[in-house]
């Protein structure tokens, strides 16, 4: 069964707010955060279902970063955010269009470094 988890962040307190797994934290986290939703139009972030190499759960709108396998340099590092488009989360690269996220974790042991999160949009 998929965990549902939600964040928003909160740009008065300049944090992210997390909900929790159970159907009282979920309620809990909706009621609380309507008021931030509304007022500063900050989105919902849905939790992916996927973590990254460190165990970290991935979110929608973390910046993620990867070595492929080919990148020898460590200025050849891939970052890129984390973006629902068509049914999948995936990581949208700069320049490049999207591969899917699901696909990235599943090769991520095949990648040089793994993938990990390096922040989000907001911080």
């Amino acid at each position: 069964m998929k965990t549902i988890k939600f964040r928003i962040y909160d740009k008065q307190q300049n944090k992210m707010i997390e909900s929790g797994a159970t159907p009282t934290m979920l309620e809990s986290f909706f009621e609380h955060t309507a008021v931030l939703h509304t007022k500063d139009e900050m989105p919902y972030q849905q939790f992916t279902g996927l973590l990254d190499k460190q165990g970290k759960d991935i979110y929608e709108d973390d910046v993620v970063e990867y070595y492929l396998p080919s990148c020898t340099v460590e200025d050849d590092k891939i970052i890129s955010t984390v973006e629902y488009y068509q049914g999948m989360y995936i990581a949208m690269k700069v320049n490049d269009g999207p591969l899917s996220l699901r696909d990235c974790i599943n090769i991520s042991n095949k990648l040089k470094k793994g993938l990990k999160i390096i922040g989000n949009i907001y911080e």
